[in-house]
């Protein structure tokens, strides 16, 4: 197959021709790598052609307000989550309810 050239020098592949090269690699009976040197293409190019497209959607946050009962008084806490989510109880806050406020959250 022909290639283009782009400035830098590197070969360039039109679509179809990354999806003929995709269809003849699932067709062989070879290996990516033997696939690869037989048709004259890198093997990181071949493996980047045959990883399926997948659209990234950010997950969606949900928050759930959650009142606690008239604190005591005492010292702030925070509670920080390898999740990324972070618990603040402030000045007074029963620490009794943290263990039923972190069982609330997603782990």
């Amino acid at each position: 197959m022909n290639s283009s050239k782009s400035r830098s020098g590197r070969r360039r592949w039109s679509q179809k021709q990354r999806q003929q090269f995709v269809a003849d690699f699932n067709k062989s009976k070879t290996t990516q790598r033997d696939f690869a040197n037989s048709q004259g293409i890198g093997l990181s190019t071949l493996s980047k052609w045959l990883r399926p497209k997948r659209k990234i959607v950010p997950a969606k946050v949900k928050f759930q307000e959650i009142r606690l009962p008239s604190p005591a008084t005492r010292n702030p806490v925070e509670v920080v989550s390898p999740h990324g989510w972070i618990v603040r109880l402030q000045n007074g806050s029963d620490l009794q309810m943290l263990p039923q406020l972190l069982q609330a959250l997603p782990c």
